[in-house]
Formats: structure tokens, sequence, C-alpha cells
């Protein structure tokens, strides 16, 4: 039988068809790329953001995405003045991505892609 993977950090295996990076499709950073290894990605103005966006309408600390406990990656808005948008509707909660759902803030808009 296959060996079960217990704990560990993300576990290294991804799912099949998860996302494996994330791509900045619009705004100042378009082309940025970051590789999905199970981390916590921090966006907003603050310059230990993962991805620091010059942005007006970015807060300093204004979302993140992370992965929960299944490998589904989930995006937050972390009390943003201006809001963060997947899919066009304003984030009120937690909620996970669906593949290829534009995740906008400000000026900027962000996919996750196999």
């Amino acid at each position: 039988p296959p060996r079960q993977q217990t704990g560990g950090r993300g576990g290294g295996r991804q799912r099949r068809g998860a996302p494996t990076k994330l791509v900045v499709t619009e705004g100042t950073l378009t082309g940025t790329t970051v590789a999905l290894q199970g981390q916590t990605i921090s966006l907003g103005r603050a310059h230990d953001s993962t991805i620091v966006l010059d942005d007006d309408y970015a807060s300093s600390r204004h979302a993140r995405i992370y992965p929960d406990r299944d490998g589904q990656w989930i995006v937050e808005d972390l009390g943003s003045t201006n809001g963060t948008y997947l899919d066009r509707n304003r984030l009120t909660a937690p909620t996970p991505i669906p593949p290829g759902a534009p995740i906008r803030i400000g000026k900027t808009v962000i996919e996750l892609r196999k």
C-alpha cells in the first residue's frame, strides 16, 4: 500500500491539478511569479511582504494567500481599506481560490496557475 504522509510542512506533494505558482497578470509587477510551496504569501505595501505592492490602493498588510490542511489555496483580506476582490467579488471571509480566478488588489491582478 502507498505510504501515508504524516505531518510535515505541506508534505511536499502537490495534489494533482493543484496550482504550482502565483502569477501577477496586471499592474506594475506584471510577469512576477512566486512558486507555491506550502508557504503563506503576504501581499501589501509593507517592505517585508512576499509581494510588495507599490499601489496607492493597497494597504501595508493587505491580504494573504495560504494553503489549508487539504492543500486548497485560500485568499484572505486582512482588513484592508480598499478590499481584495476574487473574480470581481469583494472578500468578506477567507475564501478558496478557484483555478484561474483573478485576485485583484488595487491595480494589481494575481492568478494561481499550474
